[in-house]
Formats: structure tokens, sequence, C-alpha cells
């Protein structure tokens, strides 16, 4: 790991504010005393008590719900509220990658800030009138890992204290920044870099390291590792050099980089030793963050948001939606992107045999599946299927792609909360009554 490990650094509000999980507990019904002893953002932000006691006379008031009398229709509004602050939260991902190319990593409900107007609307229930924020890892400068150079530091994130790894996608929690692996090594090639220092020098190294587990596509060319290779004829003695991926052979991965500064001796045996295997090589590898692992964390937000605050039936999930996700191949292989009929058929029959933790309350199926769909989409590394893999670029994001479909879940949510299908239809039936009647007496 680096230096230091990254504090949250909460965003500049006007107003009150409770972090999402906090949010979300109180949209599925959990009562305020419950809560209040960890959500307590508001105070961490430097808001005064007086703040925070209108923050909780806005949220235990009346006028939370368009259908605060009505459980059902309360449970669709609370989804409605749900869908579209997450569509907000992807918007400001989207942004955020595309303007600065640089991802999160993790992103947990703990980052994810929920304000309040200062001022309570009242036409508009207090619920639908926030908006959310997304609070940054405190990382003004690269982090620091040794004689890492600075290029490299800076295409690395740290994760912030006290993440959440439910959130990481399987290969931020399997692959800590730094984390080390034997591998044989091939040297390739060991190319001298001229200097006007006499006794020491520097080469430029081309390396193909190979290990199990070890492979080319779960790996981009903002990952860095430290390749640290023996010297033959030396005991001890090594060429150590921080490296990129430049190729992806059938196995392993070929990378490149400067060497450490080597005196003219231990240079010359190493190059005499090109083309030769080594054993016992090692490598640190620190993966740079990407635009799916910020993807899988929104796709576990909209994962908690739906199952709600039930804990058991969370952890339930948590461990089988890694699996699921990758292992829905066989089923939405051939299938054409636009085909969402099928896929929500094939989907929803997966899930239904693996648990029933998937199954909906108070929601229509119809969207409730679709909504499970896009966790798995953004869950998932399925070309064709998922909404990003690890070779993804950062514009456009795929989190504008997972902000879209939230947005039309969230539209359909706000149709079936107001009825506004079934009101369309009796207009419709209405002016058409209306047109025979005028043809008629033509």
């Amino acid at each position: 790991m680096g230096e230091r490990d990254s504090l949250l650094r909460l965003p500049n509000v006007d107003g009150p504010c409770l972090a999402w999980g906090a949010f979300c507990d109180l949209l599925d019904g959990v009562p305020w005393d419950a809560i209040e002893p960890r959500v307590a953002l508001s105070r961490q932000a430097g808001r005064s008590s007086d703040d925070w006691r209108l923050l909780r006379e806005q949220l235990t008031g009346p006028g939370q719900y368009f259908f605060e009398m009505h459980p059902q229709k309360r449970a669709i509004e609370a989804f409605c509220i749900k869908l579209a602050l997450l569509d907000q939260l992807c918007v400001l991902v989207t942004d955020e990658h595309e303007r600065s190319r640089r991802s999160h990593g993790v992103i947990g409900p703990e980052q994810v800030v929920v304000q309040f107007p200062e001022h309570r609307a009242t036409i508009v229930p207090t619920r639908w009138g926030v908006s959310v924020s997304l609070a940054v890892a405190g990382q003004d400068s690269p982090p620091t890992f040794g004689n890492m150079p600075a290029e490299m530091a800076y295409s690395l994130t740290m994760m912030p204290v006290g993440v959440n790894l439910v959130y990481a996608a399987p290969l931020v929690r399997e692959w800590p920044l730094g984390r080390k692996l034997s591998v044989t090594a091939i040297v390739q090639s060991a190319d001298p870099i001229p200097d006007d220092d006499q006794a020491n020098m520097k080469g430029l190294a081309r390396v193909h390291v190979i290990a199990d587990g070890l492979n080319s596509r779960d790996f981009s060319d903002r990952d860095v590792f430290r390749a640290s290779l023996p010297i033959s004829g030396s005991r001890g003695a090594c060429v150590e050099l921080w490296t990129r991926k430049i190729e992806s052979p059938e196995r392993g991965i070929i990378v490149s980089g400067m060497t450490d500064t080597l005196s003219l001796d231990s240079w010359s045996r190493f190059t005499r030793s090109v083309g030769e295997v080594r054993s016992a090589a090692e490598i640190a590898v620190y993966r740079a963050a990407s635009p799916a692992h910020d993807v899988y964390s929104c796709g576990m937000l909209l994962l908690r948001a739906l199952l709600g605050s039930d804990e058991r039936r969370w952890s339930r999930a948590c461990e089988l939606v890694p699996s699921l996700a990758e292992g829905l191949e066989p089923i939405v292989q051939g299938l054409a992107e636009d085909d969402d009929y099928t896929i929500h058929l094939r989907v929803r029959d997966r899930l239904r045999e693996s648990a029933d933790c998937f199954e909906a309350e108070h929601i229509p199926d119809a969207i409730w599946w679709d909504a499970l769909v896009a966790v798995l989409r953004a869950c998932s590394r399925i070309r064709g299927f998922s909404y990003a893999d690890e070779a993804t670029l950062y514009e456009p994001s795929p989190a504008r792609l997972l902000a879209r479909d939230l947005a039309s879940l969230a539209r359909r949510a706000r149709i079936e909360l107001f009825e506004a299908g079934e009101r369309d239809a009796m207009i419709l039936r209405v002016c058409d009554r209306a047109m025979d009647h005028l043809g008629a007496g033509v």
C-alpha cells in the first residue's frame, strides 16, 4: 500500500445532509431514532445543532410522500425516489470519468451524500426535493510507493479509509495495491539508456511474466508492476524496474519499463541472460481503478436500494451476485443488445432458480426484474451484455449507460405510481368515442 490512506472529503453543501444508507433506511420505514446514532453526517460537515434539528423535523413531520396513507403506493414512491437519486449519482460519475479520466475504484454508501434544500417546498413532498453529491478521497497529490515514477502513481487511486468492500468489484478486492506474486519471467530485451554517469546506468527492459491467475485481459495499460528479476550467477542480486503492460499474449503479460540504477557489472550480467527463463522472479501489482469498477459499485448501490434494509436478505444477495453476474453468459450469448424482453425473461428465471432473496415486494414485476437486469449488467463483464469491461475507455463512460437505464426505470415507476398509463388509456378511449360520435354524425 501507499504511504497513507485516503480520507473521504465531503462535498461543499449548503444545507443539512445524510449518508445514502441512512436515507434509504428512512425510505424503507426504519424509525429516525434507530438510525440517528450513525447518520450525523451534517454534524461532521460542520452543520449547527439547529440544522440537525431542522433536518429531523423535515424527515419526521407530515408531507414526506404523495401517498403517505397508502402503504403499497408508498413503497413504489420510495422506489421512484431511489431510482431518481441513483440516476443523479451515475450522471455525476459519468461527468467525473469524462472530465478527469479518473475513477474512484469503490463507491460505497458512505461516499454518497443526500442533500436537503434549506427551505422546504410547500408543494413537493420533502423526500422528493433531495439531491445527491459524491464525497471524494482527499488525494490532492499522487500516492507514493517507494520510488515509483510520479506519472505512474498518478493513475492509481487509494481506497478511502473504512470503505465497505461489499461495493467493490471482485478484482478490486482480489488485487489490493502492491499485491506480490511469484512469477516466471523471460527478459525479451534489455537496451541501455545513455547517461553521463560512467559507473552506473539504467536500461529499458521488455519482460514476459507468467503466473497462475495472471490473465492479461484483467489488466490495462494504466496498471503498474514492480518487477524484481534475479541476476544469474549473483546470489540474492536482483534487477528491479517499474513497468506497464504493453502486450497481451496467450499466457501472462508482457511489460516494459526502466530499471533502477545498476552498476556496469550488474547490467552486463543482466544483459547476458536475456532470453533465459527466471523461475524465481517476483512482481508487485498496483492496479489502476477502472470505470468498470465504479459502475460495479453503482450496481451494488442499486441492489441495496432494491432489497431494502433486511440485512439477512442483503447478505445472501451479496454472496450470489458476483457468480451470477459472470455465470449469465450462456443465457445471454447470441442475443441482440436491444432484445430487452428475452433478456428480462431469462435473467428473471435464472435469479428465481438461485434464491428467493431477489423476489419483489410491492413493486410491479416488469419494473422490478428490469431493475435487477440493470444490477447484473453493472456487475458483469460479459461482452455485449455488461455496461463495461476491464478495457472500457473513459469516454463515453459506461456509467452513462447505467444512468440511461435508471432514468427509464424511474420514468416507468412514476407512471405506475400515478397510474398515468391507466389514465392515458382512459383519455384515449374517450377521444376515440368522441371521434366515432363525430364521424357518425357526418
